[in-house]
């Protein structure tokens, strides 16, 4: 799955803390400071642990391609300035993701993380839109990884919704997920998220035990 634009970018990883729906959202919400008011205006999410490949991948496509968008087309108000950028590249460049840099949307693995997951070396936050269930898919590989056996699909591989194949997503499942980048201010500390629509179940991987891959504090901001 290629990248379309500046604004978008195909990673892999194990999936954690997954809320796919906006009632799963809704509902992890009234355990925090900020609550959403409704499900309608809950916002879905889901981390990703990445190895280092795919970090380095998302990476340079944020340094190479979208923060030189950025800088002329985003925020749609007022684009990030130059200064600004630079000093978000140089934030990626020193590699230590201090907690009072600019906005990202990936932190460094957290140490309860890194036992269930050695290969990881971060953690990428994609936000759902408000209101709306994050799709939920599965590459299927041929005829028995399909919930029914349909005879018209004759073809494979092929994506499909999750309810029509054997698969599931769970956390430590390895997906994938079309990010979808974007930039903004809090404030007068530039910075920039991820988003996405959909998650694709890729492969099999160890479950992370209690269906919990990192603590509280790995839950992070928009």
């Amino acid at each position: 799955m290629a990248s379309k634009s500046p604004k978008q970018i195909t990673i892999f990883g194990r999936l954690s803390f997954p809320t796919l729906t906006a009632e799963q959202a809704f509902e992890l919400s009234k355990k925090g400071s900020y609550p959403a008011a409704s499900k309608e205006e809950a916002k879905p999410s889901l981390q990703l642990v990445v190895e280092q490949a795919q970090f380095d991948k998302f990476l340079n496509h944020a340094r190479d391609e979208f923060l030189p968008y950025a800088m002329e087309n985003e925020p749609k108000k007022e684009p990030l300035t130059a200064a600004e950028v630079k000093r978000i590249l140089s934030f990626i460049d020193a590699g230590d993701f201090a907690d009072d840099g600019p906005n990202t949307p990936f932190k460094p693995v957290h140490e309860k993380t890194a036992e269930l997951a050695p290969e990881a070396v971060a953690i990428i936050k994609a936000i759902g839109n408000k209101g709306v269930d994050i799709e939920q898919k599965a590459i299927v590989t041929d005829e028995s990884e399909l919930a029914v056996p349909d005879p018209d699909q004759l073809s494979f591989p092929v994506v499909l919704p999750l309810n029509k194949t054997t698969h599931r997503l769970y956390p430590g499942a390895y997906v994938g997920v079309t990010l979808n980048l974007y930039a903004y201010r809090n404030g007068k500390t530039p910075g920039f998220s991820a988003g996405c629509s959909a998650v694709v179940f890729k492969a099999d991987m160890d479950q992370f035990g209690g269906g919990i891959a990192v603590d509280d504090d790995e839950i992070f901001a928009d």
